[in-house]
């Protein structure tokens, strides 16, 4: 554990002065940015809504979140940390080092991990600051008390679990692929198909990039078959991926 606690603090280390530390913020910053803008300059049309505002800011900030934003951003993310290595080819230099591999991988895989925990947990709080600034702004939007923040937070924390999977495929891939283009570039294309495949009860529950999406479908069952996709799904992922880059020849 020790080793591992090392190797963990090492890769944080690496993330100073980098563009993947500073999307934790930026990604669901414009999201926020956004839905602010479109309440400000519709405030007319969203006076009108004799329902809670607090609804419709909900599901934008999680439906933009979930169904655009999350697929791309775990995309890049992992996509930028392993190019740390193989931008420089450190590959080498690190697996030489007297650290199990498992150690490695790992410690790799919890920092896109955390980066969605707190990027998801940034979007809540500004979406419900948001809402309050708005209220103030214009009293004639609909955002009551008492502020549903344990509603925002319950679905922060699904969208989280939800999008396990799909980190840890970025993940694996990211290491596999030592082309930044080829490994952001299959998350484009899965995050496109998604769109298509996000409606359909056959495939959409099937694919992982639609997961988050999912979550915002209000049938019985639907939220407690998508966590335990994702989850049991990312921990085969893992450990077969823990199982390849411990007999991976470095080159």
């Amino acid at each position: 554990m020790t080793i591992f606690l090392r190797t963990f603090a090492a890769e944080l280390l690496k993330l100073r002065r980098t563009l993947a530390f500073w999307l934790v913020f930026l990604a669901p910053g414009l999201i926020l940015l956004l839905e602010f803008l479109m309440f400000h300059e519709r405030v007319d049309f969203f006076a009108k809504k004799q329902q809670p505002l607090w609804d419709i800011l909900h599901r934008n900030s999680f439906s933009l979140w979930g169904v655009l934003m999350l697929p791309l951003y775990v995309t890049l993310q992992t996509a930028l940390l392993a190019g740390l290595e193989h931008t420089e080819d450190r590959w080498r230099s690190l697996l030489a080092m007297p650290v199990p591999r498992w150690a490695i991988y790992w410690s790799k895989l919890i920092i896109p991990c955390l980066m969605v925990v707190v990027s998801s947990l940034i979007l809540t709080a500004g979406a419900l600051l948001n809402g309050i600034v708005l209220r103030w702004l214009e009293p004639r939007l609909l955002f009551p008390d008492p502020v549903p923040w344990q509603l925002f937070l319950h679905d922060a924390w699904l969208t989280i679990a939800a999008s396990l999977l799909v980190v840890t495929i970025h993940h694996f891939l990211s290491l596999r692929l030592r082309s930044f283009a080829a490994a952001s570039g299959v998350g484009i294309c899965a995050t496109v198909i998604s769109f298509m495949l996000v409606n359909s009860e056959k495939y959409g529950r099937l694919w992982p990039w639609c997961l988050p999406a999912r979550l915002l479908v209000t049938k019985p069952g639907i939220t407690e078959d998508v966590l335990v996709y994702s989850v049991v799904g990312s921990v085969l992922v893992t450990l077969a991926g823990t199982w390849e880059f411990s007999r991976r020849e470095i080159r």
